[in-house]
């Protein structure tokens, strides 16, 4: 199962606004989990640990989402209430670390060419496999002949 991190806007100017944050990355992270990844939304639960409206605190939260960042296969970025200063760090280190960051709304998308690449990957090593194991047979039976 691919794991997912889950990047999307948190903070607000009012508790609205943080309400539609939190139900946007929840709504992110069930259609994760419904297309058979592991998501991981740190500013879901970090935020319950840590007070985020304390510098401190924020930076140790963000400090830490990156290092799960890293372990992760690629990044979910929810784009649709724009891009925040915490997202745009998320995802320079994605992009740094060589890590696919995808659209919310083209995971599915994603999801298939993933799919697909894997085939073709398992089809070129198989056929590779083939072609080295034809080409020591044929030197074996070339060495048994002399």
């Amino acid at each position: 199962m691919l794991k997912a991190y889950i990047c999307s806007p948190y903070r607000a100017r009012t508790e609205a606004e943080l309400d539609r944050n939190i139900e946007y990355a929840q709504e992110i992270t069930r259609r994760a989990l419904l297309a058979g990844v592991a998501p991981i939304t740190p500013h879901l639960y970090i935020t319950q640990c840590l007070n985020d409206d304390k510098k401190e605190e924020r930076e140790v939260g963000i400090t830490a989402g990156m290092e799960i960042l890293k372990g992760c296969d690629f990044v979910i970025a929810g784009i649709k209430y724009g891009i925040s200063a915490g997202m745009s760090r998320e995802i320079a280190l994605a992009d740094a670390s060589g890590i696919d960051v995808v659209n919310a709304d083209k995971l599915a998308l994603y999801l298939r060419y993933r799919k697909i690449e894997e085939y073709v990957i398992k089809r070129i090593e198989k056929d590779h496999m083939q072609t080295c194991a034809d080409i020591m047979k044929a030197f074996v039976t070339e060495i048994q002949r002399k």
